[in-house]
């Protein structure tokens, strides 16, 4: 986690925003934890979009639901359990 102009940036790590599946990213709880807590706007940077297709830094915000992480990015619901656990939903088709 690093602060760029006002932005808090957390690195992803290569997380796939489709995938279908839950993904381990080592250390994005306590990183997405540490940027709410500065109160400043977060993006997110070093995601994939699809299998290995870069793009750029995305605003998200995010809210503490009882412990679960919920960051909300375009029309993608990123959901960051306290054990790095991270499912994504898209909120136009998986909601309906």
């Amino acid at each position: 986690m690093k602060t760029i102009g006002g932005y808090t940036m957390i690195d992803c790590k290569g997380m796939n925003l489709l995938s279908q599946t839950t993904q381990k990213v080592t250390g994005l709880y306590k990183d997405v934890t540490r940027a709410m807590a500065l109160g400043k706007p977060i993006q997110a940077y070093n995601c994939t979009y699809g299998e290995g297709v870069p793009m750029t830094p995305i605003e998200v915000f995010a809210i503490n639901e009882d412990g679960l992480l919920i960051c909300t990015a375009s029309i993608l619901q990123i959901r960051i359990a306290s054990n790095d656990d991270v499912t994504i939903a898209n909120l136009l088709t998986d909601f309906n």
